[in-house]
């Protein structure tokens, strides 16, 4: 079976033109996220050398509907997107369950749409529940961001990531590969977007400076180790 070369996949561009019957689900998914945004994220462990609690992580994929998504560009010019969930507890903030994660990108699709390399800064990403936490951040991948009617973006991500979780002593623990991946419609709201995006940098977990162009293959970081 031949394989199609780099130069025969279709652009961000051809694939909207080849995306317009998508439009009418668009419109219908657009109207169900409301004014603050909306998504889903597929989180599964990457963990080759244990399986089942308490050795290792469960086999399953989890699954996270996002209640609320943002984008807006910064004043470096980098178009960012936050989103969060948060889950009460009948025992109250004691067993909270909090997601929140944010992407940064470079600027935002000049067309269309546009396809976006992620090294180790673009994404950040908390866990809380209860007293508990838990961080991820992105090694390597690709999001692909669309322009949408009303001011939205909607987007997709394949990403590894590396799970870092805190001990109750104290300290991180060594990190782990997860693989991430996910669709969401964010809406332009630079106030609560940044709320969520500075959870996800807060206590020691800030992005570095954005790489040149020409560093970004070797910015790409290494490989988490279980």
């Amino acid at each position: 079976m031949a394989i199609a070369s780099h130069e025969d996949r279709p652009s961000p561009q051809q694939r909207g033109l080849a995306d317009l019957p998508r439009l009418v689900l668009f419109g219908l998914a657009a109207g169900l996220a409301g004014c603050g945004g909306s998504g889903r994220i597929h989180i599964a462990s990457l963990n080759y050398r244990a399986i089942d609690p308490p050795a290792g992580p469960a086999p399953g994929i989890a699954t996270l509907d996002l209640e609320r998504c943002y984008w807006w560009t910064d004043e470096k010019g980098q178009v960012c997107v936050s989103m969060e969930r948060k889950v009460p507890s009948l025992l109250g903030r004691l067993a909270r369950f909090t997601f929140q994660m944010s992407l940064v990108l470079e600027k935002p699709p000049a067309g269309r749409a546009r396809d976006y390399s992620v090294a180790k800064r673009e994404l950040r990403a908390l866990v809380r529940v209860g007293p508990a936490q838990s961080r991820f951040t992105s090694v390597a991948g690709i999001v692909a961001l669309y322009s949408e009617p009303g001011d939205r973006l909607r987007g997709s991500f394949r990403l590894l990531a590396a799970r870092e979780v805190n001990g109750l002593l104290g300290g991180w623990s060594r990190p782990s590969a997860y693989l991430m991946t996910g669709t969401f419609v964010a809406v332009h709201d630079p106030r609560r977007g940044r709320v969520i995006a500075d959870a996800t940098e807060a206590f020691g977990w800030q992005r570095d400076t954005p790489p040149r162009t020409t560093e970004r293959a070797e910015s790409a970081g290494r490989a988490p180790t279980d």
